[in-house]
């Protein structure tokens, strides 16, 4: 698929969340199994992206649904076709799952600044991650800052802060 198309396809399935309940569909679909600490640093990360780099997103929509940077919004990831139907009705959907509303609480939580930031993310400006069983090429491009539980969270080689620019 081609990034248009998947685009296109994302703002159909999904594009219609508001930021609340984008980021708790992208924390189930990417750390439901984490603990509270994963679900927050996985959540930091969307944050920290939105602050500090021009090219994903400048809001919480815009960075997750950008094509090819969350596995479960590819339409060949088992999660996918589960979000979908999440989507598509999210009020019934916390009614049925404990664990997507742990994640909607999270999202609202850090998205209010009730729950502060992952520390070591925010410090780290760290903007991506993958789990421990997954070594991508990008990951040589940036320095490793931290591990929680399955997932290793990465930041910009040099520690420079990508500002947004106005």
């Amino acid at each position: 698929m081609k990034t248009p198309d998947l685009k296109k396809l994302l703002n159909q399935r999904f594009g219609h969340l508001p930021d609340d309940r984008l980021l708790a569909l992208t924390i189930y679909g990417e750390a439901r199994g984490e603990s509270r600490d994963g679900k927050i640093a996985m959540a930091s990360v969307v944050l920290e992206r939105v602050d500090h780099r021009n090219w994903d997103g400048r809001t919480v929509k815009e960075v997750c649904l950008m094509p090819w940077q969350f596995s479960c919004f590819l339409p060949g990831d088992p999660n996918f076709p589960q979000l979908a139907r999440i989507a598509e009705d999210f009020d019934a959907a916390l009614e049925k799952s404990a664990a997507l509303v742990i994640c909607h609480d999270i999202a609202r939580g850090v998205l209010d600044g009730r729950i502060p930031r992952d520390p070591i993310v925010a410090a780290t400006h760290a903007v991506q991650y993958c789990t421990v069983d997954c070594r991508p090429k990008w990951a040589a491009k940036f320095r490793e800052v931290a591990q929680i539980g399955r997932h290793i969270f990465y930041a910009e080689a040099g520690g420079e802060r990508c500002q947004k620019s106005a």
